[in-house]
């Protein structure tokens, strides 16, 4: 069974995630859904607001930079930051896909955050999004892709010969 290739492991995986499917599925997804009804409601959404504003404006005042952390604060707050990470999978995800699996999927997506363009950029896509879709009726899409057109960046990236080795770049 350990050839990737053999009839009888092929079979035997396909029994199991259908058996999967069927038992773990539906608990799998209303967790989900549930998750993001509580996170999305609207008293979250506010005080998801109320956070951003304190932070940023603290006693109505904009926030000084904080200062840069030394080094041994801030692998202490990796370990914890991977710990937390780790604490927060469930155990029927632990069960489906493997301990293992999970782990490293896990350590994947932490690693992933570590960028701090790309971070960027990620809350600017999200903002965008955000913006697209709640003000849905002031054309905002239209307006951010004339933005992006006058972008150096941008037009870098088309300029560039398109590779057959990157087709999810090639769509964006």
């Amino acid at each position: 069974l350990k050839e990737r290739n053999q009839w009888l492991r092929r079979q035997i995986t396909s029994l199991l995630q259908q058996l999967i499917r069927a038992t773990y599925g539906d608990t799998i997804n209303r967790k989900i859904v549930d998750h993001v009804e509580s996170m999305t409601s609207p008293d979250q959404v506010a005080d998801y607001v109320k956070h951003f504003r304190d932070s940023f404006w603290p006693n109505g005042i904009l926030a000084e930079t904080a200062a840069r952390r030394d080094r041994s604060i801030r692998m202490r707050t990796r370990v914890a930051g991977k710990t937390k990470l780790l604490e927060i999978m469930p155990d029927e995800l632990k069960h489906i896909i493997g301990a293992e699996t999970t782990r490293k999927g896990i350590l994947r997506v932490f690693e992933m955050f570590q960028h701090t363009q790309l971070n960027r950029r990620l809350v600017y896509v999200f903002l965008e999004g955000f913006l697209e879709t709640l003000f849905s009726q002031c054309k905002f899409r239209e307006l951010f892709i004339k933005l992006h057109s006058r972008s150096e960046r941008t037009r870098r990236y088309k300029q560039r010969p398109q590779s057959s080795h990157a087709p999810a770049l090639q769509k964006r």
